[in-house]
């Protein structure tokens, strides 16, 4: 099935598009990088496509929190600086469509308000999901280091 991405750690890329394309961001360090692949290889004409009955054992994050009868992903604060960072980064390309900077940037305001008020400790995931959009809008990348 054609999607836009696929996560990394389940792909198969032939050595000659990672060739076209380039490797996959290290400066992204974690989040993001297989989205901002996927985007990229798209740009240069390629196309992701998931296989709907393959599986793979994967956990995303802490135990999630649960909200009325829904749960929400548990990500630690410096994952959602990442998370943020990154998105920021990405946006900022000028190959990335426009319909998904406006979808994910949507995505981006609500996971923002969310975590800021329901993830504990609050004030630091609020901390570091704002640094992350001031390192994105600055332009850094790699490893987050404590100043």
């Amino acid at each position: 099935m054609p999607v836009d991405y696929l996560i990394s750690s389940g792909c198969l890329i032939p050595m000659a598009v990672l060739d076209h394309v380039g490797g996959m961001r290290e400066d992204f360090f974690i989040d993001f990088v297989d989205i901002e692949w996927g985007l990229r290889a798209r740009n240069f004409g390629y196309q992701c496509y998931g296989v709907c009955n393959a599986g793979m054992s994967h956990r995303l994050g802490y135990e999630p929190i649960k909200l009325f009868s829904m749960k929400f992903p548990l990500h630690s604060p410096l994952r959602h600086y990442y998370h943020f960072r990154n998105a920021v980064l990405l946006t900022k390309e000028r190959w990335t469509p426009g319909n998904w900077k406006l979808a994910n940037g949507w995505r981006m305001c609500m996971k923002y308000f969310f975590y800021s008020l329901f993830a504990k400790p609050r004030a630091e995931h609020w901390r570091m999901m704002t640094l992350g959009i001031w390192h994105g809008l600055l332009g850094r990348t790699g490893q987050y280091r404590e100043a």
